[in-house]
């Protein structure tokens, strides 16, 4: 191998390492959650993940689980109103004290999939 032959595979990956990092944030992860992850909250009447890219609703969502692995009828979730990166589910009537886990998974605007969960407990 050449000095130069060198310096072109150094440079290509180092060119490598830099966009790597770029590539790996063009997902919706879970940015903040409401109620926050592990916290203990009188009964919410919004759950919500705020998430750190833009979201296409129709392919993304959020499931509650309560008490005894029952799951909450809560209907949809729904973009927060003028915010793409944030959905919420509304909570028709307080929740009986447990822990909830909330399970979630987005499809941001640029095709990428993420998921994953937190959980609360009500008191």
């Amino acid at each position: 191998m050449n000095m130069s032959s060198i310096m072109k595979k150094t440079l290509l990956v180092c060119a490598t390492a830099l966009l790597v990092p770029q590539l790996a944030w063009a997902h919706a992860h879970l940015k903040t959650a409401m109620p926050a992850n592990q916290s203990t909250v009188t009964s919410p009447t919004t759950i919500r993940g705020d998430y750190t890219e833009g979201l296409n609703i129709a392919f993304s969502s959020m499931k509650v689980v309560g008490p005894g692995g029952k799951a909450l009828d809560l209907g949809k979730a729904a973009l927060v109103p003028g915010d793409d990166k944030a959905m919420d589910l509304t909570v028709n009537k307080p929740l009986p004290a447990g822990r909830y886990v909330v399970t979630w998974h987005a499809l941001s605007k640029d095709g990428h999939k993420t998921e994953g969960k937190w959980s609360f407990t009500v008191r």
